[in-house]
């Protein structure tokens, strides 16, 4: 990935509100990009998409305005999710909230059933606005879900909450859930602005599952 453009993506995770999650208001701000498009980058993006078990989601045909940037983007993702050591059911966790937190009910809707079949439960999801307060949680989970909250705050995350993500997970993993925060933190953004919708999306497939 290109500097600049990891530029941008941290700049717009460091704007993220930090209220609940709310629906986007007003029908979408730009089309979507049909399968019958002739830019050949969208067209092997889209192949790209088909290849690992998904159709082109509005999220996708929306990013592939700017094709070269949206390929980028989608490597970044691939990355986050397959690359990473540190395990998928924390790192849904962390995504959810940071999500939720960046009024992304885009990224949060489409990142639910990823999360339930990672072994959350749909108890755990609803209580994550009041976690603090919850007994749904470890102290593993809680952990992650004060590094998210401390991501999204305006001071940032304090030196006992990092001390507490040190207790359950290695340098890496740190890195790691900080990472996939801010980049599900950026492209709840994205969507908000754009008001993607999920309206429509294809159903079904394993792409994005735990097991």
């Amino acid at each position: 990935m290109t500097k600049p453009l990891m530029g941008i993506i941290v700049a717009i995770a460091l704007a993220a509100p930090t209220a609940a999650l709310a629906q986007y208001a007003g029908p979408p701000r730009v089309p979507l990009v049909q399968d019958d498009t002739k830019d050949p980058d969208v067209q092997e993006e889209f192949k790209k998409l088909r290849d690992r078990g998904t159709n082109p989601t509005n999220l996708h045909r929306t990013f592939n305005h700017a094709p070269k940037i949206a390929r980028a983007i989608s490597a970044l993702a691939q990355a986050l999710r397959y690359g990473a050591v540190v395990s998928r059911d924390d790192k849904e966790l962390v995504i959810l909230r940071a999500s939720q937190l960046a009024h992304g009910n885009y990224q949060f809707e489409q990142h639910r059933p990823m999360a339930m079949s990672c072994g959350i439960t749909a108890a755990q999801i609803d209580s994550l606005p009041n976690w603090r307060s919850s007994n749904l949680f470890t102290d593993r989970q809680r952990a992650v879900l004060a590094l998210a909250d401390g991501m999204a705050s305006e001071a940032g995350v304090d030196d006992a909450t990092f001390d507490a993500m040190k207790k359950y997970f290695t340098t890496q993993e740190i890195v790691e859930l900080t990472m996939n925060a801010a980049y599900y933190t950026a492209s709840s953004q994205v969507s908000r602005t754009l008001r993607i919708s999920a309206e429509g999306n294809p159903k079904g497939g394993s792409y994005g599952k735990c097991g």
